[in-house]
């Protein structure tokens, strides 16, 4: 059973820091650094860790993802991921893409959390249009059927359900995981939207044009 969850302890989840590293993410010429990605997803594993068990089970995939990536610009190859586009590059031109490895190969694992971004970014984008009262379960439920749960088994569909149910309105989810205050997220969240959905389409694209979309 999901945990309740606490709207009577504040957190501290920055929405500047997913802000900020997303826009260093994406280059003038469309290239988009692994670096900075990487940063702004730690920022946002802290939401869904904040929630207690909300969740939990996603930000712990994430998380190891997030590993992974670094594992991979720390190896003696580690230039080769210092973007998105040469990280597929080197890895589609050797070979490895789709070959079972340790660790798994940077395209599969960023796969991941690029599907995942699909669903944060819808879930940040209708929650800054939705009103003060809106129900972010129901928000959550639609978005994770539209996005991420076309990519998770039947059990891991339950679990989300059970997790999203628990979640509060909209103002209470801001006041409660936000470090900034109510009126500074709301005006925060069309701009964190606006920077990620340019870098989940370039990377979508991507996947598409090298035929990475449904690596196992």
């Amino acid at each position: 059973m999901a945990a309740e969850f606490r709207t009577d302890v504040k957190h501290d989840f920055d929405l500047e820091v997913v802000l900020d590293s997303f826009k260093n993410c994406r280059s003038q010429d469309n290239s988009l650094k692994l670096d900075p990605y990487v940063t702004g997803y730690q920022e946002l594993c802290r939401f869904f860790k904040l929630s207690g068990k909300l969740f939990g089970f996603v930000a712990s995939d994430l998380e190891s993802k997030i590993t992974i990536l670094k594992t991979h610009r720390k190896s003696e190859n580690g230039n080769a991921y210092e973007t998105i586009q040469s990280m597929i590059d080197f890895e589609v031109t050797n070979g490895i893409t789709k070959v079972s490895r340790t660790p798994p190969s940077g395209s599969r694992t960023l796969l991941r959390l690029h599907r995942a971004l699909g669903f944060i970014s819808e879930f940040m984008d209708r929650i800054a249009k939705s009103d003060d009262d809106a129900k972010t379960s129901v928000i959550a439920s639609e978005v994770y059927k539209e996005t991420l749960g076309l990519y998770h088994p039947w059990v891991v569909q339950k679990m989300a359900g059970l997790a999203m149910y628990m979640l509060p309105s909209r103002r209470q989810l801001i006041d409660t995981m936000c470090k900034q205050n109510y009126e500074k997220a709301l005006n925060t969240l069309p701009h964190v939207v606006a920077t990620m959905k340019p870098i989940y389409s370039i990377t979508q694209e991507l996947y598409e044009t090298n035929d990475l979309l449904n690596l196992p």
